[in-house]
């Protein structure tokens, strides 16, 4: 650790305290019904075993049975959760602890919805994402300084999508930033000693980063990739033994994923999604990264100053350039072949939201190059930082607002609505609808 790190300690430290402030005083918990879409199922496990055990939603209560938990059902067979159970782990402290409060305090119902259990998952979502700053800003500081660690971690917490998903939507992302970051920061550290210990904590981190999205699997191949460079500084038996304990130790983590599904539909493993599916052979990468629906470089603006970034990594240390280059490339091929590439009612490309160390990387190298090169250079780069943060900030509240569609937006609506704090007059007609049917045919959408 570099030894002016105080500089990142006070910063997260005031960062922490803003997100807190921030978050009681949005209490998205009295506007928001929280748990609902995709987040229900990611949490039906948690209420499913410790409150209704229920599996099958037989319970005709009207919450439960009528909530968007609902399984589907094909042929009279009740399917499994769609999503794996990772995200209810992560959960799982928080929800315990609604769930005490709501049994020994009359005010709210112990049924897994009440204030507590929305309050519960929230807050979970806001200290995954904390912890995730913190390793992001300590991996930093392996390849930069202490200040231009601090000036990334919180650019990337303001200048993308990555406040929408830890203060209004506790979906998987901010859980898969933190892993990933924390990942990340031992990983370094096992590339410097390689102990017993480490390579436990990374497999322990690495199985349950894959259980909360199975398509985070792509992201092992930045550590995977970096060894292989590396493998003439390590001894190879000792690399061996502890990849078979770590990989055992992940897969110890989905048992009770196929436990589950073996219970279920009687096969050990199954896929959840029916007739969902990818389309490699066509990925939608620039829609993906440049589309007005949902374009990660659109709607998170930052992330342009990642793109000469990496030219200035690739020439400071071009084994974890590299790296991070084919991980992040095989991980927008794979997420833009998924037939529906906008990933529904979401703002911004939600699902890169665990690839964002690399880019923050990327940016760090930058302001690190541009340091040496004078004060103009480095004046105009860091007010760019700031303007593209303050910009992705307006975005959120925008989209918290409803004044960006979901999964609508369009070319002219964008520029319309983008400096408006209502909706322009002809929203409806500006709207952009997908078309979820074509788009599962893979038919030009």
């Amino acid at each position: 650790m570099k030894k002016n790190s105080r500089v990142f300690y006070i910063t997260y430290s005031l960062l922490c305290i803003i997100s807190a402030i921030s978050f009681l005083r949005l209490s998205i918990w009295n506007s928001k019904p929280v748990i609902d879409w995709d987040i229900s199922q990611y949490y039906t496990y948690l209420p499913a075993t410790f409150i209704y055990q229920d599996f099958h939603f037989e319970d005709q209560d009207s919450l439960w049975h009528k909530a968007h938990f609902k399984h589907a059902v094909i042929d009279g067979t009740t399917l499994p959760v769609k999503m794996t159970y990772g995200a209810s782990i992560c959960y799982a402290p928080f929800f315990l602890a609604a769930h005490g409060y709501a049994l020994y305090n009359d005010t709210h119902s112990a049924d897994a919805f009440s204030k507590p259990y929305k309050i519960g998952l929230l807050a979970s979502s806001l200290v995954f994402a904390l912890i995730g700053l913190w390793y992001l800003g300590n991996w930093l500081q392996f390849y930069v300084s202490s200040f231009i660690a601090s000036v990334v971690t919180v650019a990337l917490f303001i200048g993308t999508n990555l406040p929408h998903y830890t203060f209004v939507e506790p979906m998987s992302h901010a859980y898969g930033f933190a892993l990933f970051s924390a990942l990340l920061y031992f990983f370094y550290k096992y590339r410097i000693r390689q102990s017993m210990s480490l390579a436990i904590g990374l497999g322990l981190l690495a199985g349950l980063l894959v259980l909360l999205r199975p398509t985070n699997i792509v992201l092992l191949l930045f550590p995977l990739i970096s060894l292989f460079f590396q493998r003439k500084q390590h001894d190879p038996l000792i690399i061996l033994k502890h990849a078979l304990i770590a990989g055992l130790l992940a897969i110890l983590l989905w048992v009770p994923q196929f436990v589950y599904w073996k219970h279920m539909t009687g096969h050990w493993f199954f896929y959840s999604y029916n007739e969902e599916g990818f389309f490699f052979s066509d990925p939608k990468l620039w829609k993906g990264l440049f589309s007005y629906r949902k374009g990660w470089f659109i709607y998170s603006p930052l992330l342009f100053l990642a793109l000469p970034g990496f030219y200035f990594l690739f020439k400071k240390n071009r084994t974890t350039a590299t790296a991070s280059l084919i991980t992040l490339f095989v991980g927008l091929w794979i997420t833009f072949s998924w037939w529906c590439w906008w990933y529904g009612g979401s703002f911004g490309a939600r699902a890169l939201i665990e690839y964002l160390p690399f880019m923050g990387l990327s940016i760090a190298s930058l302001l690190a190059a541009v340091a040496k090169k004078g004060i103009l250079p480095s004046t105009l780069t860091y007010t760019l930082i700031v303007v593209a943060s303050i910009l992705s900030l307006h975005f959120n509240i925008l989209y918290s607002k409803g004044l960006i569609h979901p999964d609508s937006m369009s070319k002219a609506l964008f520029w319309e609505q983008i400096t408006e704090d209502n909706f322009v007059k002809n929203y409806p007609e500006l709207l952009d609808p997908p078309d979820y049917d074509k788009a599962k045919r893979n038919e030009g959408f």
